[in-house]
């Protein structure tokens, strides 16, 4: 188990203890991207299972008990350590991609048009964003942050 003090945790450390994991228990080939994938998109399902029924809850989570915590904090490991062994199956370096992706989203969503969408021209901005942003048929795609 892990105990405070120990190594601290990064993406690497993470990738190799579920190859290793995965290694050990021979699951390698039942390892593909869509196998992963699929088993990732159950995980976010039981954890929007945790948010399902308690509306809007506070940043913190003040008023939640502490094996309600400990079920997230589970539920949120195995989201994350879906796709650590997805991308690593995929050979995608995870932390060198969500750093570009961060990049790119700092290029299309500058801080000047953010700070103005947060003014009273957040409808004007929003609808303008909406029109730049939509394909050929004119339908708006969906985009990560």
């Amino acid at each position: 188990m892990v105990k405070e003090g120990d190594r601290s945790v990064t993406l690497d450390l993470l990738k190799q203890k579920m190859a290793e994991f995965s290694k050990e228990r021979e699951w390698d080939k039942f390892h593909s991207p869509r196998n992963l994938l699929l088993a990732l998109v159950g995980e976010v399902g039981e954890l929007s299972e945790i948010f399902q029924w308690k509306g809007e809850v506070p940043k913190g989570l003040p008023d939640w008990k502490e094996e309600e915590r400990v079920h997230l904090g589970e539920e949120l490991s195995d989201v994350l350590l879906y796709l650590v062994r997805l991308s690593d199956v995929c050979g995608i370096d995870l932390g060198r991609a969500a750093l570009r992706k961060v990049e790119l989203n700092a290029l299309k969503y500058p801080v000047s048009l953010s700070k103005l969408a947060s003014s009273k021209n957040q409808e004007v901005i929003i609808t303008k964003t909406l029109v730049d942003n939509s394909d050929t048929t004119g339908t708006v795609g969906a985009e990560s942050c």
